[in-house]
């Protein structure tokens, strides 16, 4: 199954920023079907969980990929590789 990550046009002009706060909502094109996904780094998923723990609040995220760098080589890789189960 061919999956492409969508990003904008112009997210070259911006890739360095998202890098830099390990995160990005993106989407990704999977059997004729876009689902959405996100991206974070392990540094700022742990700050972020542990943000919405100190407010009282659970931290969900129903497709959720992990990587090293949020960088668009890292994403690409990350798509090709995760099951299938995520897309669905």
């Amino acid at each position: 199954m061919d999956r492409e990550l969508i990003l904008p046009a112009d997210f070259a002009d911006y890739a360095w920023e998202v890098e830099s706060k390990g995160y990005l909502d993106a989407s990704v094109s999977t059997g004729g079907r876009v689902v959405d996904v996100t991206f974070y780094d392990p540094t700022r998923l742990a700050q972020d969980i542990a943000h919405e723990i100190a407010a009282g609040r659970l931290f969900t995220n129903a497709r959720l990929l992990v990587l090293a760098r949020v960088t668009p080589e890292n994403m690409q890789a990350a798509i090709a590789s995760a099951p299938s189960r995520l897309f669905e």
